[in-house]
């Protein structure tokens, strides 16, 4: 952090750089917001439906922070795009700005002393002491150095404001360490807090590293890189956590090597509502990067609800990249996430859906070099996973090499999940439906997609009723089965009772773009498009 022209701060966090208040030093009250004259705006979005490029993915370097440098991975990129795309829904990061702060608040490991004033010339020694004395609007300032304590932001705390966060903002990569008392190392309790730019290094023991809890509407950590945690996950949202934005976080090694084995990057348990997972890279855990937690087996509490995951970079952990148990209107969208083998704990799966989760859209996203893409159903207990829709995803390099199954998408019990637009090439087996575990997979819709280069286009087992398929493109000569037997193109239509797909060479080009087969050779299945009609596959050319 930069500090110029008095209190004006450069923050590193978008999210708190535009929230936070402009408040005259020593105002007694909050007065109108006034831009410091260097304030980044916000680009304008694009209108809904419009035409544009997907936002940036992963962590994005931010100066000064752990984040400065990005995680060294050759895939760190952004999903390749032909053209704009007609309506992304993904959220991009906001770009930083400079704001003016009501008080600052200077804390140093190594000339602080908790009986000064929390002033630059005398600064508290712990970081929990100046979190006693901040108000909204106001910015803690944690200087280099090791901070063996536990931060807390509780009873302790005042909560912030929409309109005047209260930011705690680490300079030149300060790190915590466990200290005394228990649970969590950062625990965020209050509302409007900005936890930016910390290492947080759980050194192997058997804590969280960061856990939100109640009310924590708009509180953020960010630009981070959290670590060496042995516990559960390495941040944990849990009771009644409402509204916390975990965003631009490097989140790596936390691994137990008992019990489960369970060490996720996130983990969102029951009775979380609205959180936000946005521009991480998560990485080498021994759980998943993004587990949605369900009720059942342990709790009769209601579950999670309203969960999104957007922009993140998500690769080689023990399970899955993203698992949704029984959890409620949850998005995935414009990730990409890689290289999930099967393991002790897991089959590879890159995205799972089970149990009784219900309005889960999986969208946008890039998956690959793993022993399966996207499952649907299968471990179950209650209600079978409902309103499920997997759109415009590219789903490539599946192997079933080291026992994986290969497969690009697998629906099993559920009902009416939908499955269109995604482009599948480069895999064992690209779909497969209705082999009856856990139950029927009633009436799913599949339409629109692209199949290509694999050996087995689809295999359709005997319990699908109701299916709704076409608008598919295969390749020529593509095998198919039908309740085990294998069958050509117009056998498998009769089975599944498709009249309008069709088989032909995809020629798909750069970033998955589609050939003359494909483009505007769709059926509107509701999503905006280009051209006179919808295209086959997950990227729309045209636009």
């Amino acid at each position: 952090m930069k500090i110029r022209r008095g209190n004006c701060l450069k923050l590193k966090t978008p999210t708190a750089a535009l929230a936070a208040t402009l408040l005259m030093l020593g105002a007694t009250s909050a007065p109108a917001q006034v831009p410091s004259p260097d304030a980044a705006a916000a680009p304008a979005a694009p209108a809904p439906g419009a035409p544009a490029f997907k936002p940036a993915l992963g962590v994005q370097p931010v100066p000064d922070t752990p984040v400065e440098a990005l995680p060294a991975h050759a895939d760190h990129l952004n999903i390749a795009e032909p053209s704009p795309q007609p309506g992304p829904t993904a959220t991009a990061m906001a770009p930083a700005a400079s704001f003016m702060f009501a008080r600052e608040w200077v804390v140093s490991a190594s000339t602080g002393n908790d009986s000064g004033d929390g002033s630059a010339e005398r600064p508290f020694r712990t970081i929990a002491k100046a979190i006693s004395q901040a108000n909204p609007g106001e910015v803690i300032r944690v200087l280099a150095g090791t901070y063996p304590e536990r931060i807390v932001i509780g009873t302790n705390a005042k909560a912030g404001t929409p309109e005047a966060k209260i930011t705690i903002q680490g300079e030149g990569r300060p790190r915590i360490i466990p200290g005394n008392g228990g649970g969590a190392l950062v625990q965020v309790r209050r509302p409007n807090w900005v936890v930016d730019g910390f290492e947080i290094d759980v050194q192997r023991q058997s804590f969280f590293a960061v856990s939100f809890e109640g009310d924590v509407t708009g509180s953020v950590l960010a630009n981070s890189e959290l670590h060496n945690g042995g516990a559960g996950a390495g941040v944990t949202t849990y009771g009644n956590a409402t509204g916390a934005i975990i965003e631009n976080n490097h989140i790596h090694d936390f691994v137990k090597n008992t019990g489960n084995k369970d060490s996720h990057g996130i983990v969102v348990q029951p009775t979380s509502r609205d959180i936000t997972v946005r521009n991480n890279d998560i990485h080498d855990n021994s759980g998943d990067s993004v587990q949605c937690l369900g009720p059942e087996g342990f709790s009769k509490l209601p579950p999670a609800d309203g969960l999104v995951v957007e922009n993140n970079h998500f690769y080689a952990n023990r399970e899955n990249a993203v698992d949704i148990k029984t959890c409620h209107r949850v998005v995935i969208r414009n990730n990409r996430m890689h290289q999930f083998r099967p393991s002790s704990t897991a089959k590879g799966d890159v995205v799972v859906v089970h149990y009784s989760a219900r309005d889960v859209t999986v969208e946008d996203n890039e998956i690959y070099d793993s022993a399966k893409g996207i499952s649907v159903g299968g471990n179950r207990e209650g209600p079978m996973p409902t309103g499920i829709v997997i759109r415009r995803n590219r789903v490539h390099d599946i192997t079933d090499v080291g026992g994986g199954e290969g497969t690009g998408i697998r629906l099993e019990n559920s009902e009416g999940t939908v499955v269109v637009n995604n482009t599948i090439t480069r895999v064992s087996t690209a779909l497969i439906i209705g082999h009856g575990t856990g139950g029927a997979t009633n009436a799913p819709v599949v339409r629109n997609n692209i199949v290509d280069a694999t050996p087995l286009a689809v295999s359709l087992g005997g319990q699908a009723p109701g299916m709704q398929m076409g608008s598919n493109l295969f390749p020529a000569g593509a095998q198919f089965k039908a309740k085990g037997a294998l069958v050509g193109l117009e056998q498998f239509k009769s089975a599944a009772g498709d009249t309008t797909s069709s088989t032909g060479s995809p020629d798909l080009g750069d970033a998955f773009a589609p050939g003359g087969s494909a483009v505007d050779h769709g059926s509107d299945v509701g999503l905006p498009f280009c051209g006179a009609s919808p295209d086959i596959g997950a990227v729309e050319l045209g636009c």
